[in-house]
């Protein structure tokens, strides 16, 4: 079935807002739960370990693994585990057609939204 559907959409970014910034500039930061501990990537206001609400910001080195990936015609995406983070994240691949299990997060391309990850070998060091 094909149907065609035009959708605009805004986040509203509130208390995200630091996030989305360095999203949009290629860099991770994730919400570390000042009760537990657990480091939420991408972030949540709410702990979902312990329901904490006391959160601070933390970055991280944009490296992750993918765990799962899944291709179509459409594009690649895949779960991934960022480094320092306790939480799977779903992302697109900004590259598909490479096979490596571990990338880098990138900027959006063209602003598009989303978490873009772009696959490298896992002793490449770009930053």
């Amino acid at each position: 079935m094909k149907y065609r559907l035009t959708l605009d959409y805004t986040v509203p970014e509130g208390t995200l807002a630091p996030y989305f910034d360095a999203l949009r500039q290629g860099r991770a930061l994730a919400a570390r739960c000042a009760s537990c501990g657990t480091t939420s990537f991408p972030p949540r206001p709410v702990c979902g370990a312990c329901g904490g609400r006391e959160m601070a910001w933390q970055a991280l080195t944009g490296r992750a693994r993918v765990v799962r990936r899944a291709d179509s015609e459409n594009g690649a995406f895949a779960l991934a585990r960022f480094d320092g983070a306790d939480e799977l994240a779903t992302v697109a691949l900004a590259n598909p057609a490479e096979r490596q299990a571990a990338g880098r997060l990138v900027a959006p391309p063209d602003a598009r939204p989303g978490l873009w990850l772009h696959l490298e070998n896992e002793d490449d060091d770009h930053a």
